[in-house]
């Protein structure tokens, strides 16, 4: 069996047979948070917006969510299938040490879908922003322009989506610069500028919001990797 923390955290709260209930648990805490303040911008729970072209113009016709239960949805075996039932409840003993941006990390990352909701997303996104923006100094951030701003802490959940799709989505991504933008218009009505010279206006903060994120990902897992060790060990010492 290959060892995978981020598959175990996933299979800890997958329940079998049991789609239909998470979607529903999902739909229950999937709920958009609407802005607080100007500029202030959040995750729409985690949600795509669709739209139609009408006589009208362009209008949202439908919210989907980025993840369901199915995108989630167990592979063929069970995680703990040959451990002790044991090993699962320390896999989630583990995870509740985390600190709690660190769990809704995992949480959006790895868990089924009925395990997350807006909350998580707006909790990550805001460990995400105090991390990029202490980083990024003072003096370049009094020279930033509120628009921008605006976009980076936009483009951070663009960050976010494609990490998980790194991680859970077989390698497939959001795709490069121009898919990025068109992504960011989808879901907030919001488009990069100047993409085309991506290198130069983006690339630098974009890289290093997936440096945070990867923090993030090695910290959220290594209590789950603990345990997996643990366990490793105790086959070895059997054998």
């Amino acid at each position: 069996m290959k060892y995978s923390a981020r598959r175990a955290w996933h299979d800890a709260y997958y329940v079998p047979k049991d789609d239909a209930l998470a979607r529903m648990r999902g739909d229950q805490k999937a709920k958009p948070k609407a802005p607080k303040e100007p500029g202030q911008v959040f995750s729409n729970g985690w949600y795509r917006n669709v739209y139609e072209e009408t006589d009208k113009g362009r209008v949202l016709a439908a919210r989907k969510p980025l993840v369901t239960a199915n995108d989630s949805g167990r592979p063929s075996s069970d995680f703990f299938e040959k451990w002790d039932a044991i090993w699962r409840s320390k896999v989630e003993g583990a995870i509740r040490t985390l600190p709690k941006a660190l769990k809704s990390f995992g949480a959006i990352m790895y868990a089924p879908a009925s395990e997350f909701g807006a909350d998580d997303c707006e909790r990550v996104h805001e460990h995400l922003q105090n991390e990029f923006f202490k980083s990024v100094g003072r003096d370049r951030l009094l020279t930033m322009q509120g628009k921008r701003i605006v976009r980076l802490k936009l483009l951070m959940y663009a960050a976010m989506r494609h990490h998980r799709d790194v991680v859970f989505g077989g390698g497939t991504t959001l795709g490069g610069p121009a898919a990025i933008s068109r992504f960011l218009y989808d879901v907030y009505g919001e488009r990069l500028p100047s993409v085309q010279n991506w290198a130069e206006h983006w690339a630098g903060d974009w890289d290093h919001m997936l440096s945070i994120l990867d923090e993030m990902e090695r910290k959220a897992l290594e209590p789950v990797s603990a345990v997996i060790r643990q366990h490793q060990e105790q086959e070895q010492s059997a054998a």
